[in-house]
């Protein structure tokens, strides 16, 4: 089974920040949110990106992108499980870095 699981914040990434990956109130992954690229003139041109994939100790896989950009934060997490329940089970908290 796969799933998907998007989220964004509006507010841009001026300093960065950090999205958080729960499975069941556990951690399971950090994963650093870039800064916008400040001085592109496009929003197309403000877009960086950082992604990961981690296995954990069940065998489920967790791929997940972030995206930063002049309008704001956006982030998607691809599971695969054999675990019908796992989706339940999944929360992600984004948290930006303060100026």
């Amino acid at each position: 089974m796969k799933f998907s699981i998007d989220g964004s914040d509006c507010m841009p990434a001026i300093n960065g920040g950090y999205l958080i990956v729960r499975v069941n109130g556990k951690e399971l992954c950090i994963l650093s949110v870039p800064s916008l690229i400040l001085s592109a003139d496009r929003h197309r041109d403000s877009v960086t990106e950082n992604s990961d994939c981690i296995e954990d100790e069940k065998g489920n896989i967790f791929n997940i992108s972030v995206f930063s950009s002049n309008v704001g934060v956006d982030w998607d997490l691809m599971v695969e499980t054999e675990n019908n329940e796992l989706q339940q089970l999944v929360d992600i908290e984004y948290q930006a870095n303060e100026y």
